[in-house]
């Protein structure tokens, strides 16, 4: 299966890793909007849905631009992380829109996605789900926090409360008054205070949480990003019952490109199967993804 990659930032260097270790698939291409090195980069600007690849990887960051490219896509096969959760929604409506012929396989990252999954099941006859993320590095916030101008480099860490369980327990189910979020930013000495209000007032990622705002140098912003691991922890509470389901992932980025790789091999099957348009991780059936043995 001949996959490209649109993106070649870390998760696009992870999806290249994964693709050339495994025997059933190949790169065809690797297309960013930069000018990089590689033997398999074409400009983004060239981009055709006629080229020699049965599908394409979308490793574009969610807040601003996988919205902004979406049309690029409207005749090619895809697979996304897309992890904006509240505009998912608007997102597959549009997909739906303007594909009828292809296949779109998105937000299909470990949350959203295998998380989401298990918020689901365990929501039955729940009274409340709510997911604790972190302690860890969120790549979609932090590329949000990236894309304000006149910031050189940033990584945002999310992490809950100390006592966030507790607090779960006491009945305190709003996300927001479970976790803080915590920016590094790297930028001018004249730009901070403007792009911490910027960051403070940023609808979807930052509005509502409680959070702080620490500048530094890009060396410092550099040498944070190694800290690659992340979690999750999904908390469902009923009448006489209550489950959980756990995540632990020593790099965000890596376990999202395995993910990823999951659906596009199951993209074949799903077409003969009559899927087109929009599919997030509840329309396909495990069947596709999963062992059957492991039932």
């Amino acid at each position: 299966m001949k996959l490209a990659i649109v993106g070649y930032g870390n998760l696009g260097k992870c999806l290249e890793k994964h693709i050339q270790a495994d025997p059933q698939l190949s790169l065809a291409a690797i297309y960013s909007r930069r000018d990089i090195q590689h033997e398999k980069y074409l400009p983004l600007s060239e981009f055709s849905a006629k080229s020699d690849f049965d599908a394409v990887l979308l490793a574009l960051g969610s807040y601003a631009d996988i919205m902004q490219y979406k049309e690029m896509f409207n005749d090619v096969d895809t697979v996304d992380s897309f992890d904006t959760h509240a505009k998912i929604a608007e997102y597959k409506r549009y997909i739906n829109a303007h594909k009828t012929r292809n296949l779109s396989v998105i937000s299909t990252g470990w949350d959203p996605g295998l998380l989401s999954l298990a918020r689901g099941l365990f929501s039955i006859n729940a009274d409340a789900v709510v997911t604790l993320w972190g302690e860890g590095i969120s790549q979609g916030h932090s590329n949000a926090v990236r894309s304000i101008r006149g910031v050189a480099d940033a990584v945002q860490f999310t992490v809950p409360k100390k006592n966030a369980e507790q607090l779960v327990a006491n009945g305190v189910y709003d996300e927001k008054k479970l976790h803080d979020r915590i920016c590094y930013v790297a930028c001018n000495d004249a730009d901070r205070q403007r792009i911490e209000n910027e960051i403070k007032t940023m609808p979807d990622y930052f509005v509502g949480y409680d959070t702080t705002v620490i500048f530094c140098t890009p060396a410092q912003a550099a040498a944070l990003k190694l800290r690659t691991q992340h979690r999750g922890k999904t908390l469902c509470l009923g009448k006489g019952f209550s489950a959980s389901a756990q995540l632990s992932v020593d790099d965000n980025a890596d376990y999202t490109a395995c993910i990823m790789l999951a659906y596009a091999k199951a993209i074949p099957a799903l077409k003969r199967d009559g899927f087109t348009g929009a599919a997030d991780v509840y329309d396909i059936p495990l069947k596709y993804i999963a062992d059957r043995a492991l039932i």
